[in-house]
């Protein structure tokens, strides 16, 4: 699976993102364990559906606020 930057905005660095993932202590990286995770967003035409770690949407938020 892939290795992403928090800066990156998709679903594997998303607050709404399902799938499992390892974060680092300062959340600035992200490792998908699984391509796929189910959208936990709470509007949206993706919500429930299983997204794939890479894809993105105007959804996106950051995991963590600063």
């Amino acid at each position: 699976m892939g290795k992403w930057a928090a800066t990156m905005r998709v679903c594997a660095t998303c607050r709404y993102w399902c799938g499992s993932r390892d974060v680092d202590g300062l959340a600035t990286l992200f490792e998908a364990k699984e391509p796929y995770g189910m959208c936990a967003g709470p509007i949206g035409s993706f919500r429930g559906c299983q997204m794939n770690e890479g894809h993105s949407c105007s959804k996106w938020e950051k995991f963590r606020d600063d």
